[in-house]
């Protein structure tokens, strides 16, 4: 041990000794003192006569907001548009804030056309061309901090690119030759293939999609492409790579897409890049294109009795619902009305559902409705889960909660509510170049009028309480479409005690018939 080491030591024990000293003195006269004092009375208990009065506080006075001003003027941008000599169209939405271009390159021919094929050579695009393997693809685009995606949706597939305004030409030159020039390689597709069936397995493992896709079935006509069932793993496996191929020419041509161009973009800019990527894409002849896969449903029934669709779910908590009907395609001249009607009803947490259903009820942690879009009817979907004891319960209050809003007018405070969320909020929704574009897509892909964005306030605010009515009368069927997935045993005694006359129709987690009459 050294010196000073053993100095610290010997300090720190005689600071500690005198320190307990000190602690025993105090604590001694302590001590005594209390011995010599005097216990005190305790105070007596104020009574009613003798208690003080007190002074009320002043209770607080919040002062009614202020009135909502009328909303500002809001101009929807203008969209510059032309035609390139293969016929793709293109259209640019402009913001110079910061030097960034978004490209949207859509190609008229999605999952409506041909379910996995559309998908499989959708995501086939990225696996490489017949020039550029995936890693160089991959390589380029990520050096420059772009992005380069694409998907296939319902209507439509999408090739969408991301980068700096610098970057444009070899985000348009990769995205060329990812559309005109895909390689399609085998091992590629059985991979994508793997993919799809563990996906498969995972959809009907969750209640939402089992709901949600059995809807779809029950309510559009047999074989619709809103209504398709699960696909079966033979159905996937069974996809090769000359159809990919077949799709591709086929659909995959300038005629048949457009592009959407935002950012820091000009029609000036754009055109020389095209014409030297884009340009030398082959257009089709369109007697060539098959026919829209709508067009062969015009006809579409509502149910005529209560039927429940019920999916036997061993392992479920709860009770997955969805209730509703098919209504009307987006380009409906009725659909703002039904739009302010739904927002009445359910399409937020301020929603009539969710204020009673979920607030006061407390028979869900939240329920919503909506409407779906499409080219053909979408549909009116009220969608929530409960527990399973409280089934007979929750399809009272919904069935309630339709009845109201088909035969009551709104108040004028919820009306008016919700006139100025929907006015209010579509400033927020084009602030961005990107916002824009989707808005265009929109118009697009559901067959707008050209000003449907420009006009979309005066619209709203020209909508009615009468109209409202009119519209749930219209398209909220007092007769729905009801699904539930869950424990079917217990569910099915919640059922007959809420809806005594319904018809009940029982599947399988396959949603397969179970108790389907033989022969």
């Amino acid at each position: 041990m050294s010196l000073s080491t053993s100095l610290r030591d010997r300090l720190t024990v005689r600071r500690a000794s005198r320190l307990s000293v000190a602690v025993l003195l105090l604590a001694a006269g302590c001590k005594k003192q209390a011995d010599t004092t005097a216990p005190t009375e305790p105070a007596p208990a104020p009574t009613e006569q003798n208690a003080p009065e007190q002074a009320k506080a002043p209770e607080r006075e919040y002062p009614d907001p202020p009135p909502p001003s009328d909303p500002k003027p809001v101009n929807f941008p203008e969209v510059k548009q032309f035609r390139m000599s293969n016929g793709l169209k293109v259209y640019v939405v402009e913001n110079h804030e910061v030097p960034i271009v978004s490209a949207r390159l859509v190609v008229k021919a999605g999952t409506m056309d041909d379910e996995h094929v559309a998908e499989f050579t959708a995501d086939m695009l990225g696996e490489g061309t017949k020039s550029r393997p995936k890693a160089k693809i991959d390589e380029a685009i990520e050096f420059v901090g772009g992005s380069l995606s694409a998907g296939a949706g319902v209507h439509a597939t999408t090739v969408s690119a991301r980068v700096l305004k610098k970057d444009l030409k070899l985000a348009l030159t990769l995205m060329a030759d990812e559309v005109m020039n895909p390689a399609f390689p085998k091992d590629s597709l059985e991979k994508l293939k793997k993919q799809a069936k563990t996906a498969l397995d995972s959809a009907k493992a969750n209640p939402g999609t089992l709901a949600s896709t059995l809807f779809d079935m029950v309510a559009y006509p047999e074989g619709h492409p809103y209504g398709r069932p699960f696909p079966k793993p033979e159905d996937i496996d069974k996809v090769t790579v000359e159809d990919l191929k077949k799709f591709h020419e086929t659909f995959y041509r300038s005629n048949n897409a457009y592009l959407i161009l935002s950012g820091d973009i000009t029609q000036e800019d754009a055109e020389p890049l095209l014409k030297r990527t884009l340009g030398k894409w082959k257009p089709v002849d369109p007697k060539d294109l098959p026919p829209n896969p709508l067009n062969q449903f015009t006809k579409y029934d509502l149910p005529d009795h209560l039927v429940v669709h019920l999916v036997d779910r061993p392992g479920s908590a709860q009770a997955e619902i969805r209730v509703g009907n098919l209504a009307l395609a987006r380009n409906h001249p009725d659909w703002i009305k039904l739009e302010v009607t739904n927002a009445i009803l359910g399409d937020s947490a301020n929603g009539r559902l969710f204020m009673d259903i979920r607030e006061e009820r407390g028979l869900t942690y939240g329920i919503y409705s909506f409407v779906s879009r499409g080219q053909a009817p979408g549909t009116f979907v009220i969608s929530t889960r409960t527990k399973t004891k409280k089934t007979a319960d929750m399809m009272t209050a919904i069935f309630e909660h339709i009845e109201k809003i088909r035969n009551e007018k709104p108040t004028s405070e919820e009306f008016e509510t919700v006139q100025r969320k929907l006015t209010g909020k579509f400033p927020l929704e084009i602030e961005t170049a990107d916002q824009i574009a989707g808005k265009v897509r929109t118009i697009l892909e559901y067959n707008l009028p050209e000003d449907y964005y420009r006009t979309y306030r005066d619209k709203v605010a020209a909508v009615t309480p009468e109209d409202v009515q009119e519209a749930a009368r219209k398209y909220i069927h007092p007769v729905p479409h009801i699904v539930i997935v869950g424990k079917a045993k217990k569910i099915e005694k919640q059922i007959k005690k809420a809806l005594p006359d319904a018809e009940i129709v029982k599947y399988n987690t396959e949603l397969e018939r179970i108790d389907a009459p033989k022969g």
